[in-house]
Parts: C-alpha cells; structure tokens; sequence
C-alpha cells in the first residue's frame, strides 16, 4: 500500500515511498524500456533496491523530493483511499544543490501506464511544491536525445533546452547526445 498522499492532482497523486513499493520500482527500474531512457545500466536485487532507498529516500540529506506516482478513480484521489489506488511510476528531485537553489528532476512510468499524461501531471504537482513551498529558483533535466516523449513532456510543462552534450551518453550500441533543460522558478510562477 503506497504511503501517504503528500501531494493530489486531478488524475494522479504523490506518495512517499514505503517498503510494500520496493517491489513495484525493482520491477520497473529493471525493465529495459524504463532503465534504457534513464541510462541505468546496471540490475539491481531486493537488497540493493534497500539500499538505494536507505540512501535516497531515507537518508539523512532531506533536501530531496522523491515521490511514488499513484493514480485512481476520482473518489479514491480525493479521499486518498490508498487501498483503491494504482502505483504507476515516480518524480523527484532527487538532488538539490541547496546553496544555489537548483536541483536536478527525474521521472519514469510503468510501460503499462505511459501515454496517459501522468508524468506532466505529476512534475507540475512537483514543480508547483519545489517553486513555492522549498523556494528552489531553478529546476533542470538531462534527456538523452532519442527520447523525443520525455522532451516533448519538459517542452510542455515551459522547460527550455540549455544546451546539448555531444556523444555524452552510450545508449543502443552507440554514443548520443543528451540535452540539458532548464525551468526557472519566475518561469514557472508567472504562468500559475
């Protein structure tokens, strides 16, 4: 059962990541349409699954925001009835570099649940959090280049391309650019 809702959208909803999840993201994370776009490499075991949440989720360094993406009929979002609610994948800002208020986001949806608009919902619910209430002035993605849906999700929600990074990354037997966007907070804030 996903923990509590921390933050609700009209179609899915943020929840903190508990030990009944570790499951659902060893699963997906090592599935080879989610782990390729987001350039992991390497397998990762139960064990390992622990560890990276001992260090990530619930590690000392509180500054990051890592949520699990829950979606549900209309009743079990507003009510946040998590019996009656659906894991499908997770946003964060997993590393924030606190002194300039900048932090770097990611993203990925289980391959059943991609093409519903859960990830621009659920980085909007995210980006209106880390703008607002932690008070971040900037919020940046790296995307490889073959992946035209994560940039064209960045490109919706106002993020601008900053740059690309030639044969940065090796991806399908051979190296590809990635692109770095960016969001500012002014940016963001203006349009809400």
């Amino acid at each position: 059962m996903p923990g509590p809702a921390f933050l609700r959208g009209e179609s899915v909803s943020l929840h903190t990541w508990e030990e009944e999840d570790y499951e659902f993201f060893e699963e997906h994370r090592n599935e080879e349409s989610i782990r390729r776009p987001l350039t992991d490499v390497s397998p990762r075991n139960r064990k390992q699954v622990e560890e990276h949440f001992e260090e990530r989720v619930y590690g000392d360094d509180d500054d990051g925001m890592v949520f699990l993406i829950c979606t549900g009929d209309r009743d079990a979002m507003r009510t946040g009835d998590e019996d009656r609610l659906t894991r499908v994948g997770e946003v964060g800002i997993p590393w924030v570099n606190q002194p300039h208020g900048s932090g770097m986001l990611m993203y990925w949806i289980a391959p059943d649940h991609q093409g519903n608009g859960y990830v621009t919902e659920a980085t909007a619910l995210l980006l209106d959090h880390a703008f607002g209430q932690r008070r971040l002035n900037k919020v940046w993605a790296m995307v490889i280049e073959p992946n035209d849906a994560s940039q064209a999700a960045l490109e919706s929600l106002g993020f601008e391309q900053e740059g690309s990074f030639r044969k940065e990354t090796f991806y399908e037997g051979e190296y590809v650019d990635s692109r770095r966007y960016g969001l500012l907070a002014e940016e963001w804030l203006a349009d809400r």
